[in-house]
């Protein structure tokens, strides 16, 4: 099986987004019941296009055929985020690590991973990676936008001439200030600088909000 895996390797290199190959690889690599070298091939994949979602997709075919969750898949998301804080697929792939067995979560790493998304914000406030991030680790660990409202403000402010460092930051802070009855005028500013000054291509959307939001649907 060696030389179709090395003939494999020159051609997916060659024609990195043909998506058949991968197909056959994992027939392959199935029949071979071996990841052994895998890693370092993915490595080169990605030193071509960090974002190929055919290759992220074998990966995590990878990961759940030979248990490799704690293989150093995790740190190899991190190595590509410090190369590319806004590669989605990276952050895709932490989250299928983070959460794709079906275990419970400890404290410990909930910790971890609210605090590795708020870092990934302060070295790029307008990249929306991390933010969905966090906002999927607040609906996963039933938790409120309110709890994170100190720091969004790091990013973002309502107030009259403050500086606004990420629209990202001030949809946050809408939501935050939705979930309470006596900060509903705070959400309603909060759109209309996004529908108005930070956003304005999709003003039609934050408007539809300010709706939900006077409706009671928020």
């Amino acid at each position: 099986m060696r030389p179709e895996i090395d003939w494999l390797n020159s051609i997916s290199l060659k024609h990195i987004k043909n998506y058949q190959i991968w197909h056959h690889r994992q027939t392959i690599i199935s029949h071979v019941g071996s990841p052994e070298g895998e890693a370092d091939f993915l490595t080169q994949m990605f030193e071509k296009d960090a974002k190929n979602y055919h290759v992220w997709s074998y990966r995590h075919w990878l990961v759940r055929k030979f248990d490799l969750w704690d293989q150093g898949e995790l740190e190899e998301t991190e190595r590509l985020l410090r190369r590319d804080v806004r590669n989605n697929s990276a952050w895709n792939h932490r989250w299928f690590l983070v959460f794709g067995r079906e275990q419970e979560v400890s404290e410990t790493v909930w910790d971890r991973e609210y605090e590795y998304a708020k870092d990934a914000i302060r070295v790029a406030p307008q990249n929306e990676s991390p933010w969905n991030y966090l906002r999927g680790l607040l609906k996963k660990n039933g938790k409120q936008y309110k709890d994170l409202v100190t720091f969004a403000e790091e990013f973002a402010s309502i107030d009259e001439g403050a500086k606004v460092r990420s629209s990202y930051a001030l949809d946050f802070l809408a939501t935050a200030y939705s979930e309470e009855s006596a900060k509903t005028d705070e959400a309603m500013r909060a759109l209309d600088l996004l529908a108005n000054k930070y956003d304005p291509v999709r003003c039609n959307y934050w408007n539809y909000r300010k709706s939900l939001i006077t409706e009671g649907l928020a």
